[in-house]
């Protein structure tokens, strides 16, 4: 890569990185009702139409196309929000930065959303304008997790389905429908969003709509989201096949990062699957590819007990710090929150009695009186109704210091065993490759907890072993572990009937020899 060149005919812009983030808009197509248009999304201009074949010509780019839609935007004023179950924010919102303590915007001042539910008229709607829904008919696939109103019905006939109505902003006169995804005529959208009762006479803003755009299958691309074939040309976002604006966000700022050290000749920078959700991220895009706008969810990381926000800053901040783009600043707060940390979980583990002591020193907890074993305060905190607050009460000298980190003990605490639990559920699976799965097992209706998307995988490529399980493109470490834990369990109840029967026979059979013997 040397550059890149606009579509206006400018002058050229020089460049050793590039990092394409076209979102929607790369040979978009907007359709609402029968009407489909170029573009991205209502509002703006479509993108230069010789991208993509840039893409596949030129640089012989595998290429695909999805779909996604968005619902309409309704006025505030005309929804009667009595009608729809009122949800509070909460009480004191969290700021996403670890260097602020409260966020700009007070409890307050938030505002609430709510929910309410689909009726058989919105069903009704949906079945008799399908014909007039060329989106709805199209080939390419939607996201499964945020489908339209359409495809759930279609779907799941007969049911009603949540609908968030949900402020676009502070100031906003704007309501943002969640769960009414639709690319119906304007003159249908209104009927049908007047099916539910909170917005019987609820107006329309903007209409849904429907969008397809063309993605680059993103196996063609290094961890550093760097285009195989393609020295310094960087992909992010709905490019590469995903969806949402947390993902995309992740892969602009991974893309970034890398795309900035090669300018200086810096080797690439890695994040692993068991550090962050960026690592789970890039690593399914890259090893597995998509079939269909992918979604980030905590079931597809095998450590994901320990990949909380709460400890975000340790995990992060000091590979941040390594890569140039976090502050001296934050580093230094992290350094000492660290040290803190480490300090108070010493001095936790440091205060070790006997459960009879640890009863008469917090009467009132819920330990059973035939414990009788040495336990520090770290494992005291993994009880439900003790809090580093109690323990600090009853040791203040030891464990005052650390107030300011009491949530961050407690939640490391309750973890704890969860993590070492996880830790040896991977050792085991990743020791079973070779396990093989039974090929009459009816994956669609296994007594497991699979989601629908993982059933439908396992039904169809049937694989032989767990191994060859975990390599499918959309498992996640959670369901293999659901899986093995099936079969695993579901054979040793076999073996050990299997042995009650053939107890049974000697049995029998010892007793028709006695039978037989001389008196």
């Amino acid at each position: 890569v040397s550059g890149i060149i606009s579509a206006n005919g400018s002058q050229p812009i020089s460049a050793s990185s590039v990092v394409l983030t076209t979102g929607t808009f790369l040979s978009g197509s907007l359709f609402v009702g029968r009407t489909s248009s170029p573009g991205g999304r209502i509002g703006d201009a479509p993108s230069s139409s010789g991208l993509t074949q840039t893409l596949r010509d030129r640089l012989g780019l595998r290429v695909g196309r999805l779909r996604t839609g968005t619902p309409p935007r309704l006025l505030k004023d005309s929804v009667d929000l009595s009608l729809a179950k009122v949800h509070p924010p909460d009480r004191q919102p969290t700021p996403f930065s670890f260097m602020n303590t409260h966020t700009r915007c007070k409890p307050e001042e938030q505002l609430p959303c709510y929910l309410t539910y689909t009726t058989p008229g919105v069903e009704q709607v949906v079945r008799e304008s399908l014909h007039l829904n060329c989106h709805i008919q199209q080939d390419a696939k939607g996201p499964r997790y945020c489908p339209s109103i359409e495809s759930r019905v279609l779907r799941f006939p007969g049911r009603s389905h949540q609908v968030w109505l949900e402020p676009e902003g502070l100031t906003s006169d704007l309501l943002y429908p969640q769960g009414l995804s639709m690319t119906m005529p304007p003159d249908v959208q209104l009927r049908l969003i007047r099916e539910i009762p909170p917005l019987q006479r609820a107006e329309i803003h903007t209409p849904g709509y429907g969008v397809q755009y063309d993605y680059v299958c993103p196996t063609q691309l290094s961890p550093a989201l760097q285009v195989k074939n393609t020295q310094g040309l960087f992909l992010a976002g709905q490019i590469n096949g995903t969806t949402g604006y947390e993902e995309a966000a992740a892969q602009g700022l991974w893309a970034g990062v890398n795309a900035a050290r090669r300018a200086l000749s810096q080797p690439p920078a890695a994040l692993s699957r068991t550090e962050s959700y960026i690592g789970v991220l890039v690593d399914d895009l890259v090893s597995r590819g998509v079939t269909e706008p992918y979604r980030m969810f905590t079931s597809r990381a095998e450590f994901r007990t320990s990949l909380r926000p709460d400890n975000a800053d340790l995990r992060l901040t000091m590979k941040g710090f390594e890569l140039g783009c976090v502050s001296a600043v934050r580093h230094h707060e992290a350094v000492r929150v660290r040290c803190s940390l480490q300090n108070a979980v010493a001095a936790l583990q440091a205060l070790t009695m006997s459960s009879t002591s640890w009863r008469k020193k917090l009467p009132g907890i819920g330990m059973s009186e035939n414990k009788s074993q040495t336990l520090s305060g770290m494992d005291l905190l993994e009880y439900k109704d003790v809090s580093f607050e109690m323990l600090a009460s009853v040791f203040p000298e030891c464990l005052s210091p650390y107030m300011e980190f009491s949530q961050r003990l407690k939640i490391e605490a309750v973890y704890k065993p969860h993590n070492d639990q996880n830790r040896s559920e991977i050792k085991r699976i990743q020791s079973e490759e070779n396990m093989s799965l039974p090929q009459d097992i009816d994956y669609l209706t296994l007594p497991v907890s699979l989601s629908q998307e993982v059933r439908e995988i396992l039904d169809r490529f049937r694989p032989s072993t767990l191994g060859a399980a975990t390599r499918l493109q959309g498992m996640t470490p959670a369901a293999i572990a659901n899986l093995f834990n099936y079969v695993h369990f579901t054979r040793r109840r076999e073996s050990r009937r299997k042995q009650v029967d053939l107890e049974e026979e000697r049995g029998e059979e010892l007793c028709k020899t006695n039978a037989s013997l001389p008196q």
